[in-house]
């Protein structure tokens, strides 16, 4: 296995796709920082350094469009790779995302292989790494 330092926060309300997505990404050599919605997000934010984002769109208290939207008008924050990972597979939902700042729209159900593959293109780019 990899070790490749770069931590990866996880956005997502379903506890059990949080544990498999993690189990993925630990598996491929990275890191993982987990939250169950938005506000959970921007606290761990706060309080970790983070390389990549993969949130969920459909969650309580901040969705992943206004976690993407604060990220994004956040100077601290503004350049890391955002991946909205989410069973909508609607186009309306695609492009709002895309247009909110998301670097990339990825639906569930998800292969690790095509995951792990999407935030090996973002985590390269974050560090040179």
């Amino acid at each position: 296995m990899l070790s490749i330092n770069k931590n990866i926060l996880i956005v997502d309300d379903c506890k059990t796709t949080r544990k498999i997505i993690a189990l993925y990404i630990k598996e491929a050599g990275y890191k993982t920082v987990l939250a169950a919605n938005g506000v959970e997000a921007i606290e761990k934010l706060m309080n970790a350094a983070v390389d990549v984002i993969i949130t969920d769109l459909n969650m309580p208290q901040m969705d992943g469009i206004e976690l993407t939207r604060w990220v994004r008008e956040n100077n601290m924050f503004k350049d890391i790779p955002l991946i909205i990972l989410t069973t909508e597979q609607n186009d309306v939902s695609r492009v709002k995302g895309i247009n909110t700042g998301a670097s990339t729209f990825l639906t569930k159900p998800i292969t690790k292989e095509r995951l792990i593959e999407e935030i090996n293109k973002f985590a390269v780019k974050v560090g040179g790494g």
